[in-house]
């Protein structure tokens, strides 16, 4: 049986913060155990659960209870932003793959390449974590997720010339980032300017 959400959801239509703090509270270890049983990284589940948060206050409007309580809708939503999280990361694993190798690379040059590419990963999530949370969803839904900059504008609710003028200016942003606060990797500099321009 759900616990009822009813007087707490109530509040928090009005952009009662408290109230929100308390449906948080309630929910957040299950959304989160959730995620964990859906993700490869338990990191990537404090995401997970953090983004159903961000998507039911933002969405706060649109939501629907079910039995009176919102912990459905967070388990779906969870469900999808995990969804999105693997194959987001399996599309850049195909992508980092797919990078072309030299013939005559050794095995010792492998095992740099591949510590340099971990690096350039640590570097861009450091980056993207500096950046606004718009911007950094601009980038991500568009460059790791493949969406269109239309539809990653309306996932972040702006229109698509907002969208494409802000996604060049983040893209700019995060090559800066990049480039000024940590060196990148010289096996894998080509793929931070390709996915920044």
């Amino acid at each position: 049986m759900l616990q009822s959400d009813e007087v707490e959801w109530s509040r928090a239509l009005v952009a009662d913060e408290r109230a929100f703090g308390e449906l948080f509270q309630r929910h957040h270890r299950r959304v989160f155990r959730h995620a964990l049983r859906l993700v490869v990284l338990p990191a990537d589940a404090d995401e997970v659960m953090a983004s159903a948060f961000f998507e039911l206050w933002r969405r706060r409007a649109d939501v629907h209870l079910v039995d009176g309580s919102v912990l459905p809708w967070l388990l779906a939503t969870a469900t999808l932003l995990s969804r999105n999280r693997v194959r987001g990361a399996i599309r850049y694993q195909r992508v980092l793959a797919q990078l072309p190798r030299e013939e005559a690379e050794d095995a010792a040059e492998t095992a740099t390449d591949a510590l340099e590419r971990r690096e350039l990963r640590r570097e861009i999530g450091a980056a993207l974590r500096r950046m606004s949370a718009t911007d950094a969803a601009l980038v991500t839904l568009t460059v790791i997720d493949g969406l269109t900059t239309a539809e990653a504008g309306a996932a972040v609710g702006l229109n698509p010339g907002a969208a494409r003028m802000r996604l060049v200016r983040a893209r700019t942003r995060l090559r800066v980032l990049l480039e000024h606060d940590a060196p990148v990797p010289r096996a894998s500099a080509r793929l931070v300017k390709e996915s920044a321009s």
